[in-house]
C-alpha cells in the first residue's frame, strides 16, 4: 500500500515542478527581514487556505502554523520547519527574479526552503485519503517561522505552542557545496553555537592637535579587536573549533576630530557550550582592562544566541534512508547504495536557530544539494550578494520531506537522546 501512495506524491510532485520554481523565484523576488515578513506570512497563508487548509498565522502577522490531519489519532504530530526571513544583504543577481528590495536578499536560500515545505504539505494534504489507509501514529504539522536570522523566530514560535504535541521534528537547509542530486548527513552536531556581540566604547570629543584634552575610544577599540583575535584562541583547547570574528568597527566622521564613540560588533562562534562561556569571560576581562586603562567607558551585549544544532541520531537514520530512496536512479535503491548520501565529517560554525526545538523534541536536519553540476549555478557561498540555487533542487527537496515525514509519522517512537 505504501508502495502505491508513494508513487502518487512522487507524480504529484513532479508535476508541480515548474510551479515550485514560479513560487521560489516569486519568494526571492520579494524578500523581507526578520518580523517583517508579513506579505511572505500571507502568500503562505492564503496559498494554504486555496488548498483547503486552515493555518493558523501567529502573532505580529509573521509565521504560520498549518496541521496536517492524515488519520492518526490523537493529538500527537510529526513536524516540518522552514523559514521565512531574508538577510540584508544586496543581491547583485542578473536575473528576472533578483531582489526588488535594496539591500536584502534570500541568499539564506529561505525562499527554497518555504517552497519546498509548502508544496510537501500541500502534496501530503491532496493525498490524504490513501495516506489515511496507512494508519500512521501521528498527524503532520508544517511550521512556517519568522526571524532564523535573529535566533529569535523559533523561541517565538515555541511560545506560541507551535510544537506542542509534536514527537519530532526534520528540517532541510541548501548547500552550494554540495552538488544537486546529493543530501548533506550528520549525526550530532551539524552547526557550531553562535552569539553576536555589540560593544560601544564611550570616550569623550575633542581637538585631534589636543588630543590630551579628550579620551579618545579609537585606541581603546584599536587594542580590543587586537586582544581578542591574539588571546581568544588561546583560551580553550585549540583541537575544538573556535571563531571569534569582528565585523565592523565604527567610529566618528571628522578628519580632525577625535569622536564621543565607537562600535564593534562580530560573531562567537564555538562547537562547545563550555567554550562559549569561557570566551565571553575572556572577553568581559579584556573590556575591563582596556577600559582601565584608557579611561573609557566600556559595554558589550549579546543581541543574537542560537545553541549548536544536535541531530538526534533516530530522527537521521529516517531522513538517512528517505534521502536514499529519493537520490536513487528510478527510486529503487540497493541496501548499500550511499553514492548520492554526503556524509558530513565536521560541523560548521554558521549558526542555526533550530537549536532550540532540538533542546525540547528530537529533530535533525539535512543539507540539500542546489550545486549546479555544470558550474553555472549554485557556487557562491550563503549570504553572497551572487547566491542562487540550481531550481532542479527542489523536487528533490519536497520528495525528501515527504518520505522522511510519512516514516516518521509511521512509526516514530523516541528512544532517547
Amino acid at each position: 500500500m505504501f508502495a502505491e501512495v508513494w508513487d502518487d506524491i512522487v507524480e504529484s510532485v513532479e508535476q508541480r515542478a515548474d510551479r515550485l520554481v514560479q513560487f521560489r523565484r516569486r519568494l526571492h523576488a520579494m524578500p523581507e527581514p526578520p518580523h517583517e515578513e508579513f506579505a511572505t506570512t500571507a502568500l503562505v497563508a492564503e496559498t494554504l487556505r486555496e488548498a483547503g487548509l486552515e493555518p493558523r498565522v501567529m502573532d505580529g502577522s509573521t509565521g504560520v502554523v498549518v496541521d496536517i490531519d492524515l488519520g492518526a489519532k490523537g493529538e500527537s504530530f510529526i513536524a516540518i520547519r522552514a523559514e521565512l526571513d531574508c538577510v540584508r544583504v544586496n543581491d547583485e543577481k542578473q536575473v528576472p527574479y533578483a531582489s526588488s528590495r535594496r539591500g536584502l536578499s534570500h541568499s539564506c536560500g529561505h525562499d527554497a526552503h518555504s517552497t519546498m515545505v509548502l508544496a510537501t504539505a500541500l502534496v501530503l494534504h491532496e493525498q490524504r485519503d490513501a495516506i489515511r489507509a496507512l494508519h500512521l501514529k501521528h498527524n503532520i504539522r508544517v511550521i512556517f517561522q519568522p526571524a532564523e536570522e535573529t535566533a529569535t523566530g523559533a523561541r517565538a514560535m515555541i511560545e506560541q505552542g507551535a510544537i506542542n504535541g509534536v514527537e519530532a521534528i526534520i528540517a532541510l537547509h541548501v548547500d552550494p557545496s554540495i552538488t544537486v542530486g546529493k543530501v548533506g548527513l550528520k549525526k550530532g552536531p551539524l552547526t557550531a553555537g553562535c552569539r553576536s556581540f555589540h560593544i560601544t566604547i564611550a570616550g569623550q570629543s575633542g581637538h585631534s592637535a589636543r588630543p590630551h584634552e579628550a579620551v579618545d575610544p579609537i585606541p581603546a577599540a584599536i587594542n580590543i579587536v587586537s586582544m581578542f583575535y591574539q588571546l581568544a584562541p588561546r583560551s580553550i583547547d585549540n583541537r575544538h573549533a573556535l571563531s571569534l570574528t569582528v565585523s565592523s568597527i565604527q567610529s566618528g566622521e571628522s578628519f580632525n576630530a577625535i569622536p564621543n564613540e565607537a562600535k564593534i560588533c562580530g560573531t562567537l562562534r564555538a562547537s562547545r557550550t563550555e567554550d562559549m562561556a569561557t570566551i565571553q569571560q575572556r572577553m568581559e576581562a579584556i573590556l575591563r582592562g582596556v577600559s582601565e586603562a584608557t579611561g573609557c567607558a566600556i559595554s558589550m551585549t549579546f543581541d543574537f544566541d542560537a545553541p549548536a544544532t544536535n541531530n538526534h541520531p533516530q530522527v537521521t537514520d529516517y531522513l538517512t534512508a528517505a534521502a536514499r530512496t529519493v537520490t536513487a536512479t528510478g527510486g529503487q535503491p540497493r541496501p548499500d547504495d550511499a553514492e548520492n548520501l554526503v556524509w558530513i565529517d565536521l560541523p560548521s560554525m554558521g549558526g542555526e536557530d533550530f537549536a532550540f526545538y532540538q533542546e525540547l523534541i528530537p529533530g535533525s536536519m539535512v543539507r540539500l544539494g542546489v550545486a549546479a553540476s555544470d558550474g553555472q549555478a549554485g557556487h557562491r557561498p550563503l549570504h553572497s550578494s551572487l547566491f542562487d540555487i540550481d531550481e532542479r533542487a527542489l523536487p528533490l527537496g519536497v520528495k525528501l520531506l515527504a518520505r522522511a515525514g510519512l516514516a516518521l509519522a509511521a512509526s516514530f517512537a523516541p528512544r532517547g537522546p
